[in-house]
């Protein structure tokens, strides 16, 4: 939902009009524009925990069920990307039109959009769903062998299946946010949060401890479909300018190959980071399973508890680079790093709000989790080390996410965004190999795994906030948006 925004060319001026929230302080602004993303973004993320403890605690079973969850929420994660930035691609174009009330051509765009979007994810669904089948190694390149047990490889169709839904809602949704219906827009997420929460309680309440993997994408399909069902009917409404017409429907090949461009770039940049976890995933799974301890379920757990706080402070990347388009487009440039500024006070307050809670309400989180399980000591101690390392995300982590975000809305193109994950990545698997099979090498140290675990991501959080800072100064000091403005000042502008 963060790409149609973020790559938006501005438009002219039209007719010294000045958004009404122009009018109010920056920081109401941003959160009046954060809330809807962040409690989109918060069901994503609750959604997973929300499965750790649907599946309970499953002693007889032959697999690490938490194992699987943590694994398959990352598959899910670069598929919900990829779904984004297929919806959100046309939708730029729709947006574009519409702010310059050329509604016909607004309307052609919206219906390419959706066709396009659902040929696209059709498209993915095949390859990816044939590609799970091809013999080891490549079949492991889309599902790990070793997950194919117990429901996983069904588990993983059945969120392919979900993937094709997010993407026709991700357009619908799309364009609601270019009309500016944020109310409804978050109307929608609230009802698909209660609709999946409500059928995940309503299995494990049937089922009791016998829930499985399919039982928890079943639940997640079927809030998804209804949300398309919405979607359908209003895209199919009279009342919709965005009204899909196949008839007479007029585009140039340029259009189509700009919009398929565009998204191309946005899932490098978007899926990049997630993919690079996945395979943080498999090494931590290679390097530290053991009988006693699975460090990736620990580390999924982490992820369900700092994910939180984080996922909050994410959100505002997306409302930050609305503004500043925004400003930029009603020639009020000086006024843009006050919305960085806001911004970074705004995620500093949730930062530390999120340390403290992790620290003296993390284990409870956990065990809030996973009631039935009984962890072991070190298990315990696992989480605890991981978090305490994984919550520098929540400063270091967003703030670079903002800084991206910041000069991707100036530069129109996610080649920054793009380069820094992929250094994320790069570094993160760097130093968690390092620390794994170079270190031991040179001196006879011992870090514990948990420790390596952590370790690779703060080092990755701290080298990549540097470079980014650097490459956000060299941006500001070359375009003087601190200290000059490149329009002229307006008392109506003011922000």
């Amino acid at each position: 939902m963060s790409t149609e925004k973020n790559h938006l060319s501005h438009p002219s001026k039209p007719d010294n009009q000045t958004p009404k929230s122009f009018k109010r302080p920056i920081w109401i602004n941003l959160i009046i524009l954060t809330f809807p993303i962040a409690i989109y973004f918060l069901f994503q993320q609750l959604s997973v925990s929300i499965d750790f403890y649907i599946i309970g605690n499953q002693p007889n079973s032959s697999t690490n069920l938490d194992k699987n969850i943590s694994y398959m929420a990352q598959i899910k994660k670069i598929l919900q990307s990829v779904a984004i930035a297929l919806g959100g691609a046309g939708v730029i174009l729709v947006a574009r039109e519409y702010k310059k009330k050329n509604f016909t051509k607004a309307k052609q765009y919206a219906t390419l959009a959706f066709l396009l979007a659902i040929i696209s994810s059709l498209f993915f669904l095949v390859v990816l769903g044939l590609g799970v089948l091809l013999p080891a190694p490549f079949g492991d390149i889309f599902l790990n062998k070793s997950y194919h047990s117990q429901n996983g490889l069904t588990y993983y169709y059945l969120i392919l299946i979900t993937f094709v839904a997010i993407t026709m809602n991700a357009v619908f949704i799309g364009l609601e946010r270019a009309k500016e219906k944020t109310r409804f827009v978050l109307t929608l997420n609230i009802c698909l949060i209660i609709t999946r929460i409500s059928i995940s309680f309503a299995f494990k309440a049937i089922k009791q401890n016998q829930v499985n993997l399919i039982d928890l994408a079943l639940a997640d399909l079927i809030a998804n479909l209804l949300l398309t069902l919405v979607t359908f009917y209003c895209m199919f409404s009279s009342k919709n300018i965005f009204k899909l017409q196949f008839k007479n429907l007029v585009f140039s090949k340029r259009t189509v190959k700009n919009i398929l461009k565009l998204a191309v770039t946005l899932i490098i940049a978007k899926s990049t980071y997630e993919i690079g976890k996945l395979i943080i995933l498999a090494m931590i799974d290679s390097y530290f399973t053991k009988d006693q301890e699975n460090l990736v379920d620990i580390f999924g757990f982490v992820m369900a508890v700092n994910g939180i706080f984080y996922a909050i402070s994410n959100s505002f990347e997306d409302s930050q680079s609305a503004m500043v388009s925004q400003s930029v487009t009603f020639q009020s440039n000086s006024k843009t790093f006050k919305i960085f500024k806001n911004v970074v006070v705004i995620t500093l307050i949730i930062g530390i709000i999120g340390v403290f809670i992790n620290q003296f309400c993390g284990e409870q989180l956990l065990r809030a989790l996973k009631p039935e399980k009984v962890f072991t000591k070190q298990e315990i101690t696992s989480f605890k080390e991981i978090l305490n390392w994984e919550q520098t995300s929540l400063f270091f982590s967003v703030w670079t996410t903002l800084m991206m975000g910041y000069v991707s809305s100036y530069k129109k193109n996610a080649n920054l965004i793009f380069v820094i994950n992929l250094l994320r990545v790069v570094l993160r698997i760097t130093i968690l190999w390092f620390f794994h099979d170079i270190l031991p090498q040179l001196k006879d140290v011992s870090i514990p795994d948990a420790t390596q675990c952590g370790l690779s991501t703060f080092g990755s959080n701290i080298i990549v906030f540097l470079t980014t800072t650097y490459l956000f100064v060299s941006f500001l000091r070359q375009n003087k948006i601190n200290q000059t403005p490149r329009f002229k000042k307006n008392k109506n502008n003011a922000l």
